[in-house]
Formats: C-alpha cells, structure tokens, sequence
C-alpha cells in the first residue's frame, strides 16, 4: 500500500472543500493520458508553447552555450526535452518526475537518441526540494526548465515557493526557463480544459481508479463526473470531480462521505500575465531576463535569471 497517497488521502478528503493533491494525476495511466491532451485539437497550450520554442532555440545560446546542464522539472514523456537537447546540445541533462516507471522509460530513450549527452532520471517530487547529480551542479552554465505552463498548478503562493527552492537547488547565476499560459478568453480556456474527445475528464477521473488500483477504495466512477470551471477573480481554471450521488470511500478501514454535488478539487491552473509572473519571479530572487510570446499573446516563454 501507498502509504504516502493514503495520507495525503484522507488529509485532502477531510477537509471543509475536499481535495487531492496533483501531483496524484500523474501516475503511469495519468501521464499517457496526460500526453494525449496536448495532442487534442483544443489544448492550445502544447502546439504555442511549441511554435515559441522554435524561436527560443535560435536564440538560447547566446544566454547558454553548447555544454550546458539543463535540468527538466515534471519531464513527462520528455518529448519537449527531445528537441532541446538536439537544439543546445548540454553536456548534462536530468530528468525529474515522481512517474518512476514512465520516468526510466523516458530516460532510456533519451540516452538512445543523445548518447553523447550524460542523462539522469531523478524521482522526486519537484514541489519540494530536489537533489541534482553533482555533474549538473559543478557545470558552469545550468539551466532549469519547465515548459507546459506547469507552474500554473500550484496552489496561491506556491508558484513563488516553487521559484525560491528552484533557485536553491539550480544555483546562484542558474537561468530558468519557463512556460506560462497568459489570461486570453474564457471560452478557449473551457474548450482547452473540457476537450471534445473527453481526454481531459479520463485524466481527472483517473486519479479515483488510481484509488481503486492502489488502495481498494470502493470508488463508483459512475456516480462521479469531471468539471472544469474558469475563477475569474483568481485567473485559474479549477478542475475536479462532482459526486452525482452520495457515497462512501474506503481509505485504508477508514470511511469518508461524499455528498451529492459535492466536489473535490484535483487541479487548479493560473494563468498569467506579464507583469504577474515577474512580479513573482522577483518575489523568488529571479529577474526576467527575455520573454517570447506567440502573436496572439496566448502563451509566454520567460527565461529567468538568479539574482
């Protein structure tokens, strides 16, 4: 039994508004499917972020030369990381995700496509702090990099932690690069979180079979239904799951009801502007040293610096 994922359990469905951490969404099942979402025709954020990119890596060198050590924070399936590595060409680069299988199976075939390049895989959860391999510390050039908009998962002020402890572990001079998605219209936003092909409500219900798999917890899925809502006041998008019925869930002997129409909150995913990343970069100990958008402005790429 996961002892942490029960813990953490029944913590976040104990609470006044139930929750679970997100970090729980990517296991295996939840990371292909996460994969997926960003090949739907209405998340947005994967093919801007990418059409970016393509510029960045054209001007990334003069801020980090060939031999760099790059350091990937929730590296996924490391398919963004494929076409950095062959555009920077780093002498190190590490791999951070707390999907150990997935994680390995990522890192194998990146030593496969750039056996030049020395390849790490550290498990870890980057919420917290994350130990590099001493190879990426004693490089003179180090880089962070975190693309998808990922650091609008965290919870009010979690981004800024984010930043800070990024700092501590990357080092002083590190840059950081970074993708965020900017505030744009509501209804590209609800399409983006609420897909057509219904990708995005297998991922947020996959976290309750998560809970069947690991802890038989007794979880009806028919009686729950994803939701994806726009809070305009907080800039986030809030994504969960809304019980259809009362029920009951077994968390390791013990029971927690959950009422009809209740919710429980697996995600939230800020958006930003500007001015509001910078003013948390700084906040961090970061200055923003260039930042790229697509015409529309849908989407920023900010190449931070340690102060």
């Amino acid at each position: 039994m996961n002892d942490e994922f029960l813990r953490d359990l029944r913590e976040g469905l104990s609470k006044p508004q139930k929750s679970i951490p997100p970090k729980y969404l990517y296991d295996a099942v939840g990371s292909e499917l996460f994969e997926a979402i960003t090949r739907t025709e209405d998340y947005y954020v994967t093919r801007t972020e990418a059409g970016i990119m393509e510029t960045v890596y054209g001007e990334l060198p003069e801020f980090c030369p060939p031999g760099a050590a790059i350091a990937e924070f929730g590296s996924g399936a490391g398919v963004k990381s494929q076409r950095l590595v062959d555009a920077l060409k780093p002498s190190v680069y590490v791999m951070i995700d707390v999907a150990e299988e997935f994680l390995k199976a990522s890192a194998e075939k990146m030593r496969s496509l750039f056996p030049d390049t020395e390849v790490h895989g550290v498990v870890g959860d980057f919420s917290g702090t994350v130990a590099l391999p001493s190879s990426f510390l004693e490089n003179e050039c180090r880089m962070g990099f975190f693309p998808g908009s990922t650091i609008g998962n965290f919870e009010a002020g979690g981004a800024q932690d984010f930043l800070a402890r990024s700092r501590e572990s990357l080092g002083k001079g590190a840059l950081f690069l970074i993708g965020a998605d900017l505030v744009k219209d509501e209804d590209i936003l609800l399409a983006a979180y609420d897909d057509s092909e219904g990708i995005t409500r297998q991922f947020t219900l996959n976290v309750l079979e998560r809970m069947n798999r690991e802890l038989d917890a007794g979880v009806d899925l028919s009686k729950f239904e994803a939701v994806a809502l726009w809070n305009p006041t907080e800039a986030r998008m809030e994504l969960g799951v809304v019980a259809l019925a009362p029920q009951a869930i077994n968390l390791g002997g013990e029971r927690i009801s959950i009422e009809k129409g209740e919710m429980i909150h697996t995600e939230n995913s800020h958006k930003y502007t500007r001015e509001s990343m910078d003013r948390i970069a700084r906040a961090a100990g970061w200055e923003v040293e260039r930042v790229w958008t697509d015409p529309r402005e849908w989407f920023g790429v900010f190449l931070l610096k340690a102060a």
